[in-house]
């Protein structure tokens, strides 16, 4: 890959981290401005939001630093997973959301239907380059587990 393409790519990133950013913040303030106490009946839902927003953030910080650092691959590397942290976290709220205010099966159509397009991503990724099939699978566990822990079993009530 060249430099226009690695400046181009971090250009679609930085966008991609800043509108998770701006849908943190504004499920934010609609749960703060429209019913408060949901935050107060659940400690997941305001504990995920609102690391969501610190995570997306520093994903944007170590991205844009993809331009001029000396070590570029290892602030991909933080950008990435403080990104997918933050991504998964705020996938948990709106499942956990739906399952709370619609119902369960909802929720966790939801947080399963992410898992099963972050897979298929995955997939077309190895397809087009064999090496990625152990970063990819190591990638999508962490995020299937951040979902178990995060999204699917609060949506099941088990905590």
């Amino acid at each position: 890959m060249n430099q226009k393409e690695k400046v181009v790519k971090a250009k679609l990133r930085l966008n991609i981290n800043n509108t998770l950013l701006t849908v943190s913040f504004t499920i934010f303030a609609l749960i703060v401005t429209l019913n408060p106490p949901l935050l107060k009946s659940s400690f997941i839902i305001p504990l995920q939001l609102t690391l969501s927003i610190p995570l997306l953030l520093t994903s944007i910080f170590a991205r844009s630093k993809l331009a001029y650092a000396n070590k570029p691959e290892m602030w991909n590397e933080y950008g990435f997973f403080t990104f997918l942290i933050g991504y998964a976290f705020l996938i948990n709220v709106v499942g956990i959301l739906l399952s709370i205010s619609i119902n369960p099966k909802f929720g966790l159509i939801f947080l399963s239907f992410n898992l099963v397009m972050a897979i298929s991503y995955s997939i077309f990724e190895i397809i087009e380059k064999k090496e990625k099939l152990a970063s990819r699978i190591k990638k999508d566990l962490f995020f299937a587990a951040l979902l178990l822990f995060g999204g699917i079993l609060p949506s099941l009530g088990f905590y």
